[in-house]
């Protein structure tokens, strides 16, 4: 008799325990969810990480969000660092591949006056 009790027991436990579990991870989720939009959006760039380009002339670029600053890597070698540039502008730079430089990068960045120095 004593047996069957314990087993009840045992029983009961357990329903609550996967009552408690489903309760709480459907809480969690909504918790998740929630703080998931309370984040700010994706950044923008790189974080100064260059990256391979398509191009005729660039090999890689980089761009930190944070800084501002959008580096490019010519195939030639030299590599430039371009101040305050918005972030629309790389987007801009890499989504004219596979001509970012004639079609964005000189018009916006040199035509435009954007200040740069060459680090290499």
């Amino acid at each position: 008799m004593q047996l069957k009790g314990l087993t009840k027991k045992l029983i009961a436990a357990f329903i609550l325990c996967l009552a408690l579990s489903s309760c709480s991870s459907s809480e969690d989720s909504n918790s998740q969810t929630s703080s998931f939009s309370d984040q700010p959006s994706a950044s923008i760039g790189t974080n100064g990480q260059l990256i391979s380009i398509q191009s005729d002339n660039v090999c890689a670029a980089g761009y930190d969000e944070a800084s501002m600053v959008m580096t490019v890597q010519f195939d030639n070698g030299a590599l430039y660092e371009y101040y305050g540039v918005p972030a629309d502008l790389w987007t801009s730079f890499i989504n004219a591949q596979p001509h970012p430089w004639s079609q964005v990068g000189y018009p916006r960045l040199v035509q435009g006056g954007i200040p740069y120095k060459r680090i290499g």
